[in-house]
Order: C-alpha cells, then structure tokens, then sequence
C-alpha cells in the first residue's frame, strides 16, 4: 500500500448508513463497528461514491485503510455500501429483547433440545478459526442454511416457537447467546425443520445502536418488539452476498 493511495473502494462485507449527524460502518467480516461524525462521514460516502481519496483528509484516509473499511484500488472503482436514511424522532431508548435478562417463553422439550445443538453449532463456527474473522463465519453459515436445500416460508407462528426455543435454550447456555447468535441459530432450526425465514442486521440511531433478528418472509418481525421497527437493515440473507 503507498503512503497515499489515489484511488479507493469500499469491500462488500463492509456496509452502513448514513444517519446525518453520524455515519455508522460495520465490518461483516470482522465485526467491527465504526462511528464517524458528520463531515467525515459525509467525505468517506463521496470517496466511496467515486473511488477517489482525494475526497478524504489524510490522516481520516489512513485510519480508514487500517481497518478494512476501505481498500486501494488501481482505478476508481465506485461503491454505494453507505445509504443515506432519515433518523427517527427521539424515543429515548428502546426495548429490544434482552437476551439473557427476560426468562424465556415456554416450549417443548424436544424444540429446546433441539435449539441447543443449533446454538452449539453456531459457537463451534464461531470458534473454528481467527477470532477477527468470527462474524464473517457466521454469517456464512447463516447463508449457507438459507440457500441449500428445499424450505417453505415458516408461519410467524412456526418461526415464533423456533425463537422461543433458541431462547430458551440459550438462557442455559454458557456460551455468549445474544442477537446474533440467537437468530443464527433461529434460522439453523428452522432449517432443521425445513423452513425458511429471513435474517437481517440493522442500525438505529438515538443512541446509536445494532441488532440481529430474524422475519418472516413477508417481513413480519419474530418474536421483537414494536421498536425493532427503528431499526434500517444493512444486511439481510437471503438477498446477501456470501461474506469472504
């Protein structure tokens, strides 16, 4: 990499949204979550827009190529990864589920049993291989059960009771089993049962904040509350590209 590269691009697994007063970046591959204010956020959307650093203060560009969120290019190679939404009206906070913290709905044995392999699987990828790299395997993972096989559209109630079980399941789990580690599993359940549902990754400003959940294919959030509707989606599977 020269010290100054003239041209730019921005990797596929890198996506975010541009809330107006903050650009929020996330890195699909390793995970990492970046803010930037509005002027320097306002500069990364053009240099990624027209592949060119020259958008870009030095010292912003530098920081940016250290941590994947852009990439050298021999020629301007344009990219639309960040999208420009309209924050919501204040709500001074939400109530997403709290994993771990709100005891479970009640399910069948069988369904838990069965939620807590999907859960060993999913901390098994997460495990098996480079830490930095542990969200880009999940999410493969998640994209490979959504688009192998033959699957019906689960029912909201057919994906509500994978939820719950995944939940329950979970809330015995000693293993980390948060948002995204539960709608993995959520969709490797229902997978199980030869269903199909759709897994999104989305942003909410005020504060700013992300979260993973699962839908139905018609878009019904499962199992969330009324302000999951806050949140814009960055990344959704099926409709993704396989994250490398």
């Amino acid at each position: 990499m020269t010290d100054s590269p003239s041209f730019v691009t921005m990797p596929r697994h890198v996506r975010g949204l541009d809330f107006g007063h903050a650009v929020v970046l996330v890195n699909y591959l390793n995970g990492q979550v970046s803010t930037l204010p509005a002027t320097a956020g306002a500069a990364l959307r053009q240099a990624a827009e027209f592949g060119n650093a020259k958008h870009l203060p030095k010292r912003l560009l530098k920081t940016l190529l250290a941590s994947g969120s852009l990439l050298e290019a021999d020629q301007p190679r344009p990219s639309r990864n960040v999208c420009a939404v309209e924050a919501p009206k204040a709500s001074w906070g939400g109530d997403e589920f709290r994993a771990g913290l709100t005891p479970p709905v009640p399910v069948p044995r069988t369904w838990t049993l069965a939620a807590a392999a999907a859960i060993a699987v999913v901390h098994t990828v997460k495990a098996a291989g480079p830490e930095h790299q542990a969200m880009g395997r999940v999410l493969n993972l998640i994209h490979s059960a959504s688009t192998t096989g033959r699957r019906r559209p689960a029912t909201l109630s057919e994906a509500q009771r994978a939820v719950h079980a995944v939940r329950s399941a979970g809330w015995y789990s000693p293993g980390r089993t948060n948002c995204l580690e539960e709608s993995a599993a959520s969709v490797l359940l229902l997978r199980l049962t030869g269903k199909a549902a759709v897994w999104r990754h989305g942003i909410a400003p005020d504060p700013i904040r992300l979260h993973a959940w699962i839908e139905t294919v018609d878009g019904t959030p499962v199992a969330e509350s009324t302000s999951v509707r806050l949140y814009t989606a960055t990344l959704s599977i099926p409709g993704a590209h396989h994250v490398r």
